[in-house]
């Protein structure tokens, strides 16, 4: 595999090994994957919406009214990383293999990742907007 602004010295190539995966549930936008892995961009913007009543007679709900799914993210500062101190990673792998034993998991979700191997990217963003619409009781005891 190669990339235009890496050498592949900067992203090895390594075999994964895995004895043994369970997973009881995966859903929204996750990933299990055993091996290398280039680039990664996992993404779930979700609307969860609980109502008295359906859909049909209470209308429908749109991403577009909800600002949450355009917001920038927000910047992220180090000032380690800009002081402009070099940032070097030496690293030696004694074994051409990644050995994992036994993994169980219980639940991924909303754009999770289980991976086993080496990631050149990986960014995972999830967006989800609760709302629950339901009518006041107006009645005064």
């Amino acid at each position: 595999m190669k990339f235009s602004n890496r050498s592949s010295e900067c992203f090895p190539v390594r075999t994964s090994e895995i004895a043994f995966v369970n997973v009881i549930s995966l859903a929204s936008a996750s990933i299990v994957q055993i091996g290398d892995r280039g680039s990664t961009h996992a993404k779930l913007s979700a609307l969860a919406v609980q109502r008295k009543e359906d859909h049909s007679t209470a209308g429908e709900a749109y991403f577009e009214s909800y600002d949450i799914f355009s917001r920038p993210w927000p910047i992220m500062s180090d000032s380690w990383l800009q002081s402009g101190q070099p940032d070097n990673l030496n690293s030696c792998n004694h074994s051409p293999r990644i050995s994992v034993g036994c993994v169980s998991v219980i639940a991924l979700s909303s754009s999770s990742s289980l991976h086993v191997g080496n990631s050149y990217s990986v960014v995972g963003e999830a967006r989800v907007k609760h709302i629950r619409q339901f009518p006041q009781d107006m009645t005064i005891m």
